[in-house]
């Protein structure tokens, strides 16, 4: 998620965040890998229900529960771009706070 968040730097997630509404557009989310469900994946939320992507497979529609998700560096990313879309299941946190190294404490 490099320049959003930079190696070594530690991240406070909020696992209430979508009790009660869902992930919106620019979101930092905790997800879990779609084909390696022991893997978390930080990603951004680029897609929404009903928005209109450019997949592995041409243009799609995000269908009720699906969300694109990718990283900022985008040469280097694996997200949605080569999974597809996630589900909104999938989506486990929103980025909270960056607690670490001392002095970075801030929103991501």
């Amino acid at each position: 998620m490099h320049p959003t968040l930079s190696p070594g730097e530690r991240v406070l997630f909020d696992r209430l965040a979508y009790q009660a509404g869902a992930p919106r557009r620019g979101d930092i989310v905790l997800a879990v890998h779609p084909a390696r469900p022991g893997v978390r994946m930080i990603k951004r939320v680029a897609g929404t229900p009903d928005d209109i992507v450019v997949g592995p497979d041409g243009t799609l529609v995000l269908g009720e529960d699906e969300y694109w998700l990718v990283g900022d560096a985008d040469d280097v990313s694996t997200d949605s771009r080569q999974l597809g879309p996630f589900w909104r299941r999938d989506i486990l946190a929103r980025a909270w706070l960056v607690y670490w190294p001392p002095g970075s404490l801030r929103r991501p």
